[in-house]
């Protein structure tokens, strides 16, 4: 199973320096906001993490959740993901998105994960 990467950015502890800045994507115009919203959180865990992450934006904010690693199937993204879709307008990949609508916003329901076979691009 190869998973598209989504959501981690080079400020996320769980980011890579690689990655491209979270600044770069904030406070845009999201078309469906709440549809991806809803779909960001009915993912599935596939790494579950003990620790907890804060606003990378505003850390006053203190702790937002965790960095949990979450699948649909073809996507793999950041638990806290939603966080910033909600509270920054966090403008995602279009093809993620294009993703999320063909799904009908829905993230599949009969998903088989076999995570010994899971590439990440």
């Amino acid at each position: 199973m190869i998973l598209k990467r989504q959501g981690y950015y080079k400020e996320m502890s769980h980011g890579d320096d690689t990655d491209q800045s979270i600044f770069e994507y904030i406070h845009k115009k999201i078309d469906n906001k709440d549809k991806i919203c809803n779909y960001l959180r009915n993912g599935y865990v596939l790494a579950a993490c003990g620790s907890v992450v804060k606003d990378i934006i505003c850390p006053e904010k203190g702790v937002i959740g965790s960095p949990d690693d979450i699948t649909d199937g073809t996507w793999i993204w950041p638990a806290d993901l939603v966080y910033y879709v909600e509270n920054y307008d966090l403008q995602l990949e279009e093809e993620f998105i294009k993703h999320m609508a063909k799904q009908s916003w829905s993230v599949p329901k009969d998903l088989i994960i076999d995570e010994d076979d899971i590439e990440v691009i």
